[in-house]
């Protein structure tokens, strides 16, 4: 299991975790808030190229995929850990497999070492200026008011209730 500790605050650990998983052509899907006052954070990492390997060689990695990584508060910063790929092999009794799970272990550790850094002024600058290419996740849509795909106990869709499309009145 992979540990290291940072010096960041815990409200600049998640935008530093999403940078770091952009610059290594990985998303960061799921951000789960844990505690009352968020000083617990999970991440679901999600990196389908190097993904894809694995879950081709054994479809039993599907129960371990995608990585997590957990940050905590930890004296006076945020700690992050993450289990490595290459010990879900271990666990599957897959050791023939370490190979394959080598670079997804390289870009974990590289995730963890990258958001553990304080970044630049510059480089926060261009974080905090383009927000919208880390794209929402689940835990961001908001749901209230949009339009259900049913509108009545019945199953009437809006579409029956809408018309044929056609200008009801003929006129002259």
């Amino acid at each position: 299991m992979l540990h290291i500790h940072s010096t960041l605050t815990p409200d600049a650990i998640e935008p530093a975790v999403r940078a770091a998983a952009q610059r290594h052509k990985a998303a960061v899907t799921v951000v789960s808030h844990l505690g009352h006052q968020q000083d617990a954070v999970v991440f679901t990492i999600y990196h389908s190229k190097l993904y894809t390997a694995l879950l081709t060689a054994d479809i039993r990695f599907a129960g371990y995929l995608p990585c997590r990584l957990a940050a905590w508060s930890d004296e006076g910063g945020i700690m992050l850990q993450a289990l490595m790929p290459s010990e879900y092999c271990e666990i599957l009794g897959r050791a023939d497999l370490k190979p394959k799970a080598a670079p997804l272990d390289a870009i974990l550790r590289d995730i963890l070492e990258d958001a553990s850094k304080p970044t630049t002024a510059t480089a926060k600058g261009r974080l905090e200026a383009s927000p919208h290419h880390w794209g929402a996740t689940e835990d961001q849509v908001n749901m209230h008011a949009t339009l259900p795909q049913r509108i009545d106990y019945r199953g009437t869709k809006v579409e029956d209730d809408a018309g044929t499309g056609e200008h009801d009145a003929p006129g002259g």
